[in-house]
């Protein structure tokens, strides 16, 4: 069985094992090493480093999947102060931009394995984007069916 106490603290503290501990020629190591991230012996830092980029991406890609609807919500409230559509149309593709910008950062999510969420902002931003370009078909459609009601009428 070994001599060492169990307590690393202990050792550390105590003067008598300090000197022996000196005496073989090493050093103590520094108590203060909060700048040095403990990792399991499994992991590497490319690994963590790999599923911080993840978790981050997958974030994004939710954060974009809700100011997407938040921007529709813009366009509604800009067409009702100017009825003219002035400027609207910068922020009328704002939402399918951001849509884009959350199904890129999902699959970014997914490559470095961020799970559940990865998944979860794939959907939201997807699902966004079609009822977005339902929406612009309802209204092309719309505007068709107007065009031909007033050019029948003449």
């Amino acid at each position: 069985m070994s001599q060492l106490p169990q307590n690393n603290e202990a050792f550390d503290y105590n003067p008598e094992y300090a000197k022996l501990y000196e005496e073989a020629g090493n050093e103590q190591s520094s108590l203060d090493t909060s700048d040095e991230r403990l990792m399991p012996a499994n992991e590497s830092p490319i690994e963590s480093s790999d599923e911080a980029v993840g978790k981050r991406a997958a974030n994004l890609s939710l954060l974009f999947g809700v100011l997407s609807p938040l921007s529709l919500y813009l366009v509604v409230q800009i067409s009702s102060y100017y009825p003219t559509g002035e400027n609207i149309f910068l922020v009328i593709f704002a939402s399918p931009f951001l849509n884009i910008l959350g199904i890129w950062q999902g699959f970014v999510a997914r490559r470095r394995g961020a799970g559940v969420r990865a998944i979860g902002g794939l959907l939201l931003n997807g699902l966004e984007l079609c009822i977005f370009i339902g929406i612009v078909v309802l209204i092309i459609m719309f505007l068709i069916a107007l065009s031909n009601a007033v050019s029948g009428s003449r």
